[in-house]
């Protein structure tokens, strides 16, 4: 993959799987799991140079034949046998989903990342969703959404917070992070040290409720909630961030599907999958055959799907729901966090950038600045080169005015 000298990268040498399977055993997972493992594949621990780095090493198969090992293993508990009665403290169980999968060298999935949690409701507890526009249009969206971030208050009152300026403009203000929030972003920031090259930390979130509207006297068909091809603006992400897709569903929406028989993460109505899907189309830009040109991602519940900006670069991605009816989809929280490299503080009413040691005070915009910003999206999504949004002292989002609710 083309990638700039300060973009992050997959790791391939954090972690490691051992495959201590039988060579007839040709199931679908475990041939999936050979195949797209985000790491590297050996046959024996001894295989495993010894490096500063911290390293994952995950095993599947025999697991007897490491009974004498004292290093922490993390078995794959779909994929193995003989573990049951091995009593180890560094022996760990895990699953399938929780298991890293490199997807064509753009990203890193976990089909099943989170605790069996209902997520959807806890958050959606715990926050109060607001309208939203997109940057070139005055109607609502049919999705719901908000801006999270840890928000600190000091001695003077005043709080700090971080933004991350995009096209989705808030009804409401930035939001602290609750009990969940932490427990999410802090879960993902333990792990993509062994994923990803560089040091990194999530810290922003834009959680958005997709609601579907049916058909009504107002309205002659169904209307899904989606989004359509784009890559997210980066003016405000250091070049070394990721982009965290986390999903979570209503969990009270799945009364018309099925787990599905070829695909243990997906769920079905007859065999149309009732899940959202994440599309990523190769910019028209981009001449490198070595690139996918289209994928997928389908987001399972509970799933992450974690990108460096190279990916976001050089990919466009478009949110496609379900082709069945709305009735039989659920409703999907889509749950993006990302890096954030600019510090805000609210004080005195008025909310000031941090930029070098000084407290530049947010400006409104004009039809001027707002136009230029526009062509400098438009550019970020037809194209692969990075985009010099200069000095940026002002906000698409109204809610970047507002007081953080601390």
């Amino acid at each position: 993959m083309t990638e700039l000298n300060t973009e992050n990268q997959i790791s391939k040498n954090r972690n490691f799987l051992i495959d201590l399977s039988d060579q007839n055993d040709d199931s679908l997972d475990l041939k999936y799991l050979i195949h797209n493992f985000c790491g590297t594949v050996v046959k024996g621990i001894s295989e495993i140079q010894k490096t500063s780095n911290k390293i994952r090493v995950y095993a599947i198969g025999h697991i007897e034949q490491l009974q004498h090992e004292t290093d922490t293993v993390l078995i794959i508990k779909e994929l193995s046998f003989n573990y049951e009665n091995i009593v180890k403290k560094n022996f760990k169980i895990t699953s399938l989903g929780k298991v890293p999968t490199n997807i064509h060298n753009a990203g890193v999935f976990y089909r099943d990342f989170f605790d069996n949690i209902d997520y959807f409701n806890k958050i959606k507890s715990e926050h109060e969703f607001q309208n939203l526009t997109e940057s070139n249009k005055e109607s609502m969206a049919l999705r719901k959404g908000i801006y999270l971030t840890k928000v600190i208050k000091d001695k003077k009152e005043a709080l700090h917070f971080r933004l991350l300026r995009c096209s989705s403009n808030l009804t409401g203000p930035t939001d602290n992070f609750r009990e969940t929030d932490d427990q999410i972003v802090n879960s993902l920031n333990d792990i993509i040290q062994f994923d990803f090259e560089k040091n990194t930390k999530l810290n922003h979130v834009l959680a958005q409720i997709y609601l579907n509207k049916k058909k009504d006297e107002n309205t002659s068909k169904e209307i899904k909630a989606k989004i359509k091809a784009h890559s997210d603006k980066t003016k405000d992400m250091p070049k070394e961030g990721l982009i965290a897709f986390c999903t979570f569903y209503d969990s009270t929406n799945f009364e018309k599907l099925t787990p599905s028989k070829t695909d243990k993460f997906d769920w079905c109505y007859k065999k149309s999958s009732g899940l959202t899907k994440l599309l990523f189309k190769l910019k028209n830009t981009v001449n490198d055959d070595s690139l996918e040109r289209e994928f997928s991602i389908t987001l399972y519940p509970n799933s992450v799907f974690l990108i460096p900006l190279s990916t976001n670069r050089l990919y466009t991605h478009e949110i496609k729901p379900s082709v069945l009816n709305i009735d039989k989809i659920p409703v999907r929280m889509g749950y993006i966090i990302r890096c954030s490299n600019l510090e805000a503080t609210f004080t005195n009413n008025q909310t000031y950038i941090k930029e070098n040691g000084d407290l530049i005070k947010l400006e409104q915009m004009n039809s001027k600045t707002m136009n230029n910003l526009r062509d400098s999206y438009y550019k970020e999504n037809k194209s692969e080169k990075v985009v010099d949004y200069g000095k940026i002292h002002f906000s698409m989002n109204s809610g970047d005015y507002q007081k953080p609710i601390y």
